[in-house]
């Protein structure tokens, strides 16, 4: 592979704002991002993508890649022990209605979701003002 491709590849993987291992790592060095009521979107969207993210990074938890009428947008619901509380289940082609903040988060943006509704049921991952639902608990060192 010749030093152009590899470049472009390491380009394509280091995509912020992506559901990639490439992005991954750079989350890793970033905060958390703070949810800004100011920032609010609500947005049918269907989900494209169901990813995990690991405890070892920001937004550990699962994060949905959703595509809406306009944009592609990754959202963070909130980390796995606080959805194991609920039935409801995310997949490919679900159609959800989505509002939360959407914020600047690896060189994109992410959406911190505030309530997230499938069919005739509506889960609340946040308050209006952006606090969590779930006990936020320190995050463990590398």
């Amino acid at each position: 592979m010749g030093s152009r491709a590899v470049a472009v590849l390491v380009s394509i993987l280091a995509l912020p704002g992506t559901l990639t291992a490439g992005s991954e790592r750079v989350a890793k060095a970033e905060q958390e991002p703070g949810y800004d009521p100011a920032t609010t979107i609500n947005v049918m969207a269907t989900v494209m993508d169901v990813r995990e993210a690991p405890r070892t990074g920001p937004l550990s938890g699962l994060h949905l890649l959703v595509r809406t009428e306009t944009e592609t947008l990754e959202v963070y619901l909130a980390p796995d022990e606080f959805l194991k509380e609920f039935e409801m289940t995310f997949g490919k082609g679900d159609r959800l209605q989505i509002a939360g903040s959407k914020v600047k988060f690896g060189g994109g943006y992410i959406v911190l979701a505030r309530e997230v509704r499938k069919s005739e049921s509506t889960l609340y991952f946040r308050d209006r003002k952006g606090k969590p639902n779930w006990k936020v608990s320190e995050k463990p060192t590398t």
